[in-house]
C-alpha cells in the first residue's frame, strides 16, 4: 500500500488533445489500470474526440459544460452531474463559451485520441 499525500502538480493539457486552455491535476492518483484526476476547462475549451476501451466516468464539480457522443446531440452538464461514457464510446467534453467547468475524471485503461472537435460542431 502507498500513501500519496501529493500526487502531482497541475499541468496544461497538450494542444494535440485539447482546444483552448485545459489544466489536468492528478488530484487522487492512479493505479496500473485506473486514473483519477481533476480537469479544469477554461471558457470555450474542450477535449478532442476520444474513446476509452474500458469506459470513463465524469463528475462535474463546478461550472457548466458540454458533452457529446459521436452521432448524438450535445448536452449541457452542470455541477453535480455525473456522465458515464460507455466502453468504446467516442465522445468529447468541455466548458461552455462563457464559463469554466471542472470535473473529476475516472478513467479505466488507456485513452485513444482522435481529431479535434470543429468549432462549428462545438457551437452548434
Amino acid at each position: 500500500m502507498d500513501v500519496n499525500r501529493h500526487p502531482g502538480d497541475a499541468t496544461k493539457g497538450p494542444e494535440e488533445r485539447f482546444s483552448g486552455d485545459v489544466w489536468l491535476w492528478p488530484r487522487i492518483g492512479a493505479t496500473a489500470n485506473a486514473e483519477v484526476r481533476n480537469v479544469l476547462f477554461t471558457p470555450g475549451s474542450r477535449s478532442a474526440w476520444h474513446r476509452h476501451p474500458a469506459g470513463q466516468v465524469l463528475h462535474v464539480t463546478e461550472g457548466v459544460g458540454f458533452v457529446q457522443s459521436r452521432g448524438g446531440e450535445r448536452q449541457e452538464i452542470r455541477a453535480g452531474d455525473t456522465v458515464v461514457c460507455h466502453p468504446g464510446e467516442e465522445h468529447w467534453h468541455g466548458a461552455t463559451p462563457g464559463t469554466f467547468m471542472t470535473h473529476i475524471a475516472v478513467t479505466d485503461g488507456p485513452t485513444e485520441w482522435q481529431e479535434h472537435v470543429a468549432d462549428d460542431d462545438y457551437h452548434a
